[in-house]
């Protein structure tokens, strides 16, 4: 729905419907996050794994958290 919900709001070619959405927003739903809080909800993550291990070297492919040691490759990547 988040998908179908951001080409509704770029006018592109959507399933959603404007009743869609409020019916939707009756229910309070969560329409995700934005980019800033996606970015600090890994880096907080990133800091919970530091914590633990004593670094930062998260694996890409690390099983506990698929996604943030994809973040952590992306933000390598980067720099």
């Amino acid at each position: 729905q988040r998908f179908q919900y951001k080409l509704m709001m770029e006018n592109k070619p959507s399933e959603m419907t404007l009743p869609r959405v409020n019916t939707l927003n009756e229910i309070e739903f969560d329409w995700g996050m934005s980019k800033d809080d996606a970015w600090q909800k890994r880096y907080d993550e990133l800091k919970a794994f530091m914590a633990r291990t004593g670094h930062c070297r998260v694996p890409k492919s690390f099983d506990q958290n698929i996604a943030l040691g994809r973040w952590v490759a992306y933000q390598r990547a980067q720099h």
